[in-house]
């Protein structure tokens, strides 16, 4: 066993050179919540399962963030913890550390970018607003007047 980015211990068998296969591919894909966390990583190196789990809310709820409820975004942020997010680990396309909530792309993200942004362009109702200006280490947004104007 060896220890990922964030120190958790990963399975000894190289990520880089297991690419997945197709069909793991899309059944990775075929879970919106899944699909919604990937897209996010076309635009942005690293995420918070706080603020990823209330863009997810949003989008499936066809409402704005500012309008999204913390029961919402609560039952969002469980899935992703408890189901999706292992699910990614194990394909090296994520790594996640639960002491933060920080999320980045793994390895294996590389290898079907192509096919997220393929998927993404088929899916017009989704448009990621994050930033990766957020905070990395401490989950805080950077202050506004840190951020560039776009």
């Amino acid at each position: 066993m060896e220890r990922g980015l964030f120190g958790c211990m990963k399975n000894s068998v190289d990520m880089e050179s297991e690419r997945p296969s197709l069909d793991a591919v899309y059944e990775i894909l075929s879970e919106s919540r899944r699909r919604y966390l990937l897209y996010y990583f076309l635009e942005n190196d690293h995420a918070n399962v706080e603020s990823v789990s209330l863009q997810i809310a949003a989008w499936e709820q066809e409402k704005s963030i500012e309008d999204v409820t913390e029961a919402e975004k609560q039952r969002v942020t469980a899935s992703l913890v408890h189901s999706h997010l292992p699910r990614l680990e194990d394909h090296g396309l994520v790594e996640h550390d639960s002491r933060t909530g920080d999320v980045i792309a793994g390895d294996g993200f590389a290898e079907i970018r192509e096919t997220v942004r393929q998927a993404r362009a088929n899916e017009d109702e989704v448009t990621v607003t994050g930033s990766s200006m957020e905070s990395f280490l401490y989950s805080e947004p950077v202050p506004s007047s840190n951020r560039e104007r776009q």
